[in-house]
């Protein structure tokens, strides 16, 4: 890479600020398309949940290529306001017409209301998400080179991320319902999440530089073949990968469950909120401890690790208890755990970047990344798809005030039983990350390649 002005020096912590912002523009996308979407389709619109889930899963296949196409793609841009940069810009129209597409479903009977959310879905995660997602996910790799500033850029951002998801989550039934109730009602909430997403992304645009470019031209133009064959030989990319899928499985499981789980267990949609609010309330313990993490120098692995343990102990506990006060405990913890997960697991990421130049000598620093938007997106089309098609396969009917008494035990067993089985996965994955403990050894030698590089350049 090469050093440009100020390019190993820390990111300002405006900059920072200025970066974490863009949360506010493609978060309540995420948010409404993890845990609202499926329930409009099914509770408002009336559609058959097997339907809605067997749609968004076959999305995900487009999808998931569609985050290593946009990080090639940001790879291969090279302009003045940098490389990242000019597709968050490009990307703020699609992004605030996706608001307003998905809910603006016709009446074309249930063929044509299917086909209609397969090409907006499409439109909105395939395309406008991915490509403001792959960009915001490799930019603070073009603005620093410094590890530190930008693990910190990248926790105030899913901080930021923590608390808007909680709001959206808090507010947006009881929105939705005081103006109407309808699908107008949701549309209308969708455009004004639109417009704030246009401005936010000019504001990021404007607030924020990049300051890392590649060493060579030839860098700069690495076949998107060779690119994808660097990524796919680095095991720290799966490892990071995986923890991010599990994460948003955990997401489905308690957050867009937990709409369905206030509404027929608890029998009030509206505490679907409540239940969220003692999650992010946990969260939010979890990611006001990485400043402390942060100082001490406690290695991600370590973090990640204890941030396991607990949310394993909350997925355990409500498997004995999940009522009252222990049903309250049970998820404060494992929203505690998932914001410590939460926080850092892109600055692991970012980290791959440097261990995938070190094995293959190429810096593909957004398709490397990509796997942030990945499996966000995979994580939540995957679930959701499973999601529908369980639902569907256990009775349930969205039309119906009450539910089969196995469409009632599939919400609880998914909403009680599974996390356990994916804070287990988690752990397994972390135990087998050790990159911080080879970060020292790789940015030593990629200093002594450059160096070379660099001296060879100027003979």
């Amino acid at each position: 890479m090469e050093n440009g002005k100020n390019a190993d020096k820390p990111i300002p912590m405006k900059e920072q600020f200025a970066y974490a912002i863009n949360e506010l523009a493609s978060n309540p996308l995420y948010t409404i398309t993890l845990s609202f979407l499926t329930y409009f389709y099914t509770d408002t619109l009336g559609l058959d949940p097997g339907a809605v889930g067997f749609v968004l899963l076959v999305s995900k296949f487009a999808d998931g290529i569609s985050d290593l196409w946009a990080g090639n793609l940001i790879d291969h841009t090279h302009t003045k306001q940098g490389s990242a940069r000019p597709w968050i810009l490009r990307s703020a129209i699609p992004m605030a017409l996706s608001y307003i597409l998905l809910f603006t479903v016709p009446q074309w009977g249930n063929a044509g209301r299917l086909a209609y959310i397969f090409v907006t879905y499409n439109f909105a995660m395939t395309f406008a998400f991915t490509l403001m997602n792959c960009a915001i996910n490799a930019l603070p790799v073009y603005m620093s080179n410094d590890s530190a500033s930008r693990s910190s850029a990248y926790s105030i951002r899913m901080i930021l991320a923590g608390v808007i998801q909680l709001v959206i989550s808090m507010v947006i039934l009881r929105v939705v319902n005081a103006l109407g109730g309808d699908q107008k009602a949701w549309i209308v909430f969708a455009a004004i999440l639109g417009t704030v997403s246009f401005i936010v992304c000019l504001v990021v645009y404007h607030g924020t530089e990049e300051r890392v470019q590649p060493l060579k031209e030839v860098n700069e133009k690495v076949p998107f073949r060779d690119a994808i064959h660097t990524v796919l030989h680095n095991k720290y990319w799966y490892i990071t990968l995986g923890m991010i899928l599990v994460i948003v499985f955990h997401q489905v499981a308690t957050l867009t469950v937990g709409v369905y789980y206030a509404k027929y267990i608890l029998n009030d949609e509206v505490l679907s909120g409540n239940l969220i609010l003692y999650h992010h309330l946990g969260g939010a313990v979890g990611m006001l401890a990485m400043p402390f993490i942060l100082k001490k120098n406690i290695s991600k692995q370590k973090a990640v690790l204890a941030a396991t343990i607990i949310m394993l102990a909350g997925a355990v506990l409500a498997l004995f208890r999940s009522d009252g006060i222990f049903l309250i405990i049970s998820l404060a913890l494992r929203g505690c755990g998932f914001g410590v997960v939460n926080s850092l697991f892109y600055g692991m990421l970012a980290d791959t970047v440097e261990y995938g130049e070190y094995k293959s000598g190429l810096r593909c620093v957004a398709v490397t990344t990509s796997a942030g938007s990945l499996g966000q997106k995979i994580g939540a089309g995957i679930g959701a798809g499973i999601l529908g098609l369980v639902m569907h396969a256990s009775g349930y009917d969205g039309k119906l005030a009450v539910q089969s008494a196995s469409a009632v035990s599939a919400i609880r067993t998914i909403f009680i039983g599974v996390p356990v089985v994916l804070y287990v996965m988690l752990l397994i994955l972390v135990l087998n990350y050790h990159l911080d403990d080879e970060m020292p050894m790789i940015k030593e030698e990629l200093a002594k390649r450059n160096d070379y590089e660099v001296s060879a350049d100027h003979e």
